[in-house]
């Protein structure tokens, strides 16, 4: 790597050091998250906020109390109310402009240890539901920045799947933050994780009058993508509503047979809960 281009990368990465923190966990849990507002707010991944009050970290090794403003499993997202004032929030780019092969860095606490850096590419731009990059996770990656070559924040990491990391595009990540947690969608069924070809989301119950239920949907379908990308993962149904319009074209298996239904939305309400 030029001396230049290793210079250039130190800087931007010690920049986002510094709006990353340590979210506490019992035991060895725990995870990251980033300084959304310079008032305290830090946004972390929900199953790293598991505990209703925490500790954070910050770079400079304060640790300050925390309490959970807002968490949705559904998105994989939650809110962190920290005790601290006048903190290095991060600037956050529009992760709709993102291009396959653009340089990002990942900066996190895998296995306890704070500040670590990984540098990757940009997997893939198309698909809007994740921000997917050629870069190394690990325990306690979870819940902190993918950055751009500029320090803009483009994603929280989140999980890795077939070995590519996945991380809630920031464009998401700003509707969590400005309506303060609360859901966007309902759907208005009940899903519960199975494997049919594929990962899939079988519906135990729809609730009546739903959007799930002017549809056509059914209990026993299998939801198995939206709009020709398949799901990987219970939370991806949510992502999918998030980034969708007012219709929502949604993949399934019925009776063993492909089929697909066209949900539509009248008013913002989210996803599923998750059995």
């Amino acid at each position: 790597m030029p001396a230049a281009l290793f210079e250039a990368l130190s800087q931007v990465a010690e920049q986002v050091r510094r709006s990353t923190v340590q979210v506490e966990g019992a035991g060895r849990g725990g995870g990251s998250g980033v300084i959304w507002r310079s008032d305290g707010l830090i946004v972390t991944n929900a199953h790293v906020a598991q505990r209703t009050v925490g500790r954070i970290r910050f770079s400079d090794g304060r640790v300050v109390q925390a309490k959970v403003a807002a968490r949705d499993p559904k998105l994989d997202l939650a809110l962190l109310a920290a005790d601290a004032r006048d903190l290095p929030a991060a600037p956050v780019a529009d992760s709709d402009e993102l291009r396959a092969g653009q340089l990002v860095l990942a900066v996190g606490s895998p296995y306890g240890h704070a500040g670590v850096v990984a540098v990757g590419v940009v997997h893939a731009s198309a698909e809007r539901r994740w921000v997917q990059a050629d870069v190394k996770l690990a325990p306690g990656n979870s819940g902190g920045p993918l950055a751009d070559a500029d320090g803009r924040v483009i994603g929280i990491n989140t999980m890795v799947a077939n070995g590519v990391a996945l991380a809630v595009p920031s464009n998401i990540v700003e509707r969590f933050v400005e309506r303060g947690g609360r859901p966007a969608r309902r759907l208005g069924v009940t899903v519960e994780p199975v494997n049919a070809v594929g990962f899939g989301l079988l519906i135990l119950d729809i609730e009546p009058a739903s959007p799930a239920e002017n549809a056509g949907l059914r209990v026993g379908d299998i939801l198995t993508g939206s709009g020709g990308r398949p799901f990987q993962a219970p939370f991806d149904l949510a992502l999918s509503l998030e980034v969708s319009g007012g219709l929502v074209e949604l993949d399934l298996l019925r009776g063993g047979r492909r089929a697909s239904c066209e949900v539509t939305f009248d008013l913002p309400a989210v996803g599923a809960d998750v059995g």
